[in-house]
């Protein structure tokens, strides 16, 4: 059975968006409970997140007929997506800790 190389990209481009929309959603969610909590410098955090992922979502995957001609190193990718996922993680942390704090 020989794979088809046509479908692969577009899986995996579509696996990476949801990875970004999931951790989108997760830095919005932070956003919202450090806001009700009163912690600012944690709600900045969380926007700064926010425009990190929006800006790999749009920059990152290639549009188009580039899609075709760009390179296919994995590394990049997974070292962007690992250190948004640890910074989402690390705010998430932030924000547990201020709501011990706060009550």
């Amino acid at each position: 059975m020989t794979p088809d190389p046509g479908l692969q990209p577009q899986r995996t481009a579509l696996a990476w968006q949801r990875t970004g929309l999931s951790v989108l959603a997760t830095s919005a969610a932070i956003g919202f409970a450090a806001y009700r909590l009163g912690a600012p410098m944690l709600v900045l955090g969380a926007v700064v997140n926010s425009t990190i992922v929006g800006y790999l979502g749009i920059r990152h995957f290639p549009k188009g007929t580039a899609r075709t001609t760009s390179k296919n190193d994995i590394w990049p990718t997974l070292l962007r997506t690992a250190s948004v996922v640890a910074f989402t993680a690390l705010l998430a942390v932030g924000v547990s800790v201020a709501g011990m704090l706060h009550a």
